[in-house]
């Protein structure tokens, strides 16, 4: 979707997206903890402190990601120069508004790197890979129809949609791990 918008959008996506994998290693690195945070205190019966965990992990995750969107917005144009020339201004204003719309979204980011490991660190993997489906299905849709109707919006949108789909996916996902996990602990108690 994006090579069919013509070079210049190309140009500006590539710079904006090496920008934002930097951006995103707190997100990920956030994310990281949790899942050996979550199967310790599984591991050691404590069920409370991973919802203690999780809960601190996103109010740091929603803090940097408020830092990081002014910073994109302020400063996103000119750390666009280290990856093109000064003159390609076009491009320069399709990477900005790119990261902007991205980063607008990264409290969503937060929440699918800590929800989704903290599922994965207590025994549940598997909704872990559907949430990244889940993601993948988003990203399809929105090369495949919002770029349709509303152009490089829907390229803009597309990392927030794919959040979005993975968190209306792990989130209860979550709830329903953390019950089960509660149920047992109380089950084996009784016995």
């Amino acid at each position: 979707a994006v090579n069919g918008l013509g070079a210049t959008v190309v140009a500006g996506v590539t710079a904006a997206q090496k920008i934002m994998q930097f951006t995103g290693c707190p997100f990920d690195t956030l994310g990281q903890t949790m899942a050996p945070y979550s199967g310790q205190n599984l591991g050691a019966g404590k069920l409370d402190r991973i919802g203690e965990g999780l809960k601190s992990a996103n109010i740091i995750g929603f803090i940097i990601s408020g830092v990081i969107f002014v910073a994109l917005v302020l400063f996103g144009k000119t750390l666009t120069l280290l990856f093109m020339d000064a003159s390609a201004t076009q491009a320069i204003q399709y990477a900005h508004q790119f990261m902007v719309v991205s980063s607008a979204g990264y409290c969503l980011l937060t929440l699918v790197n800590t929800v989704r490991f903290t599922i994965q660190g207590m025994g549940f993997s598997t909704f872990a890979m559907i949430a990244g489906v889940m993601e993948m299905i988003a990203r399809s849709l929105a090369g495949l129809v919002l770029v349709s109707f509303i152009g490089y919006w829907g390229v803009c949108l597309a990392h927030v949609l794919a959040w979005i789909f993975a968190d209306v996916f792990l989130i209860p996902c979550y709830c329903v791990c953390m019950k089960k996990l509660k149920a047992n602990a109380e089950s084996s108690l009784t016995q």
